[in-house]
């Protein structure tokens, strides 16, 4: 369950989604401005300052300052768990 990040061709608007299937991929639109004209793109993982990013304003911050929330709980096959990573909507 990759995340995959894109480009808005339309807006040039950039963001990140979490794909489960390449199905899904077909059916992408921009969420700023709704064109279909997007493209996807691999970007460098940010590992080495420790997932933290520079500002405009040249602070240095993580993505949004919280980690991610892990919850579990028993489900119809077993054990759930279910991550929510700061900054992602679903």
């Amino acid at each position: 369950m990759p995340i995959h990040e894109f480009r808005c061709e339309s807006c040039e608007y950039i963001f990140e989604l979490l794909i489960m299937n390449r199905e899904e991929i077909d059916s992408i639109h921009c969420p700023k401005c709704q064109s279909p004209e997007v493209e996807r793109f691999l970007s460098a993982p940010n590992i080495a300052n420790g997932g933290r990013i520079k500002t405009s304003s040249g602070n240095s911050s993580s993505d949004s300052g919280d980690k991610p929330t892990v919850r579990q709980h028993s489900c119809g096959s077993g054990s759930c768990t279910h991550i929510e990573l700061p900054g992602h909507k679903r």
